[in-house]
């Protein structure tokens, strides 16, 4: 049994902010549009229902967030979102759900090995296969010089303790090396591989947005960075 690698409470807080919510809702229509016929659109780790509560607001789309993390649920029903705790690798399905977004989530979706994350983020979206007409994803993009290996780096520095050590250490000096996720894992990748476990999980892109490249300091060069961006695929099963 593949176990997931989870963050903390307090590495969790580092995440409640709707900073890339604007683009994630403006792709999320520009490719899918409005209007489910009265189906769900369910953000799988959707957090405090940034996106969710948007895209409500914005397209009268009928919006669920399903999150492991019970101070977010909470979050979501203060701002009068539909949310429940749940699992991404198993989450309860109502059978109203039209689309399932998965909004920079999959990355944090690691286990102990290479093999193991990729097992997990497949999970993930076969979780769906069957149940929905479309998934959404909107996922962090790392182009690297060498192939695809600044995603990798990052993830071997980051799962490890001892490599994780060391780089807090250097964080306090190089501020671009911060992350966190240290001691725990994230798993970046190229626009190419998420395609190949988007296949692998059993669904084809039929459309794709390719977001706006962010600047990279020379720290970050180090790592082989050759682009960082966040792009959109609508997904449907083979």
């Amino acid at each position: 049994m593949v176990i997931q690698t989870k963050l903390s409470a307090e590495q969790i807080e580092a995440f409640y902010h709707d900073e890339f919510v604007d683009d994630q809702v403006r792709d999320f229509r520009d490719m899918l549009g409005s209007g489910r016929g009265g189906k769900r659109v369910v953000d799988i780790g959707g957090g405090c229902g940034f996106f969710a509560r948007q895209l409500a607001e914005t397209a009268g789309e009928s919006t669920r967030v399903i999150d492991m993390d019970p101070r977010s649920i909470e979050e979501c029903r203060k701002l009068g979102v539909d949310g429940r705790i749940g699992d991404a690798l198993s989450p309860a399905a109502d059978g109203d759900e039209g689309v399932v977004t998965f909004n920079l989530i999959l990355h944090h979706l690691v286990g102990a090995t290479e093999a193991e994350t990729r097992q997990l983020q497949i999970r993930a979206l076969k979780a769906w296969r069957g149940k929905v007409d479309h998934l959404f994803v909107n996922e962090y993009i790392y182009q690297s010089y060498a192939l695809n290996l600044s995603g990798r780096l990052i993830y071997e520095i980051t799962s490890s303790r001892v490599l994780s050590a060391i780089a807090r250490k250097i964080s306090r000096f190089i501020p671009a090396f911060k992350a966190n996720t240290f001691g725990v894992g994230v798993r970046f990748r190229s626009h190419e591989e998420w395609r190949t476990v988007f296949a692998e999980a059993g669904y084809r892109v039929i459309d794709s947005r390719i977001g706006q490249a962010e600047r990279i300091s020379p720290a970050l060069r180090t790592l082989l960075i050759k682009t960082i961006r966040r792009d959109s695929f609508v997904l449907v099963p083979v």
